[in-house]
Formats: C-alpha cells, structure tokens, sequence
C-alpha cells in the first residue's frame, strides 16, 4: 500500500536555517511613475531557506533619474498659483524650474517561492517588502523649501517572478520581473 502523503505545516517553516549563504550584484531597468526610466544597480544576498522551497533574499538597490517633463511643468504651474495667491499681479507667467533629479535607495526582503525541477534552469515567484528612501533636487530648487518636497520615505509591496541559471555549484545568474507598489511618507529634516 502507498505511504500516506503528509502536508506541510508551520512547523516546517523556521528561521534556524537562516545563515548567510552568498551574495550577488545586479543591474536592473526601472520605469517609475511620473520619472522618467533609469538604470538600477544593486547587492543582493542568500539567506537560505526558511522552510521547503521557501528562500529568503535581502537586497539593496540605488537608481537616479529626473522627472518628467509634464512633471516639472506641473510643479512649475503650481509655484505660480502660490505666488498669485500670495502676490497678485506680481508673478511670472511661467517658471522655469530646469531638471528636477529624484533618486531611490531600496531596502528590501524577498520571499521566493523555488519549485524541486530536476534541472539547471530554475524557475520562482514570490513577493517583496522594501522601505524606499527618495531623494529629490534640482539646480533650480536647491538651498530651498522646495527641495525637501520631493523627499520622502516610502513602504513598498510586491509580486515578482524570475529564472536562475545554474552555471556550476557556486555561480548563477538570473533574470527577474518584479512590480512595487510604494506609498509615499514625507518628512522634513531641519539641520541646526
């Protein structure tokens, strides 16, 4: 008679696995909402497994780019409306507020979800938690309160799916899709 098959249950699941196992770089492609697309570089590490099939990755990535132009001329637009407010009649038809850069530092832990395929080429989907750290300036608005406007520090939550390629026992490289969904938290740091 066949064996019973038995489910997985929490007691599988366990941090005591945890150790570092290795670490990798990785180069990325970024397209931001309302910035303008940028290129991503980032250290990504291997904590092991938490349970079967279940791996754990923290990362940390950095990319830099400038708002869209519609952006700009948005923010622009509204500088203009606070200056009409506050001083009708005395205020510039336009703005030019030139480059406004935003750039990100990205915290994050994935959970990776790895099929047993008997093969080289393997395939995970899983999901990420990250804290963005964003950055704002321009030439324009720099040494204002403008500048800290773009600031921000930002949760962020998300799918991602990807492949390893294993090209012996200690090297691979992969390829991966993710989608990040980040609300925005803004501060203001005053320097004394």
């Amino acid at each position: 008679a066949p064996a019973s098959a038995g489910a997985q249950t929490l007691a599988d699941y366990d941090y005591e696995n945890l150790q570092f196992r290795g670490i990798g770089a990785e180069v990325g492609w970024v397209v931001p909402w309302n910035i303008e697309p940028a290129v991503s570089f980032g250290l990504r590490g291997d904590m092991g497994f938490v349970g079967p099939h279940l791996r754990i990755t923290p990362s940390i990535r950095y990319w830099s780019s400038h708002l869209k132009d519609d952006e700009v001329e948005s923010l622009a637009e509204q500088f203009i409306e606070i200056c009409n407010r506050r001083a009708p009649g005395n205020c510039p038809a336009a703005l030019d507020l030139g480059e406004v850069r935003r750039s990100d530092l990205e915290l994050s832990a994935d959970a990776q979800v790895i099929p047993e395929v008997p093969s080289f080429v393997v395939p995970y989907a899983g999901a990420g938690l990250s804290l963005h750290l964003l950055n704002g300036g321009g030439e324009s608005i720099d040494d204002t309160f403008v500048e800290d406007l773009p600031d921000s520090v930002a949760p962020g939550l998300g799918p991602l799916i990807g492949v390893n390629i294993h090209l012996g026992r200690a090297i691979q490289i992969g390829a991966e899709a993710r989608f990040m969904l980040a609300g925005t938290y803004h501060h203001n740091l005053k320097q004394y």
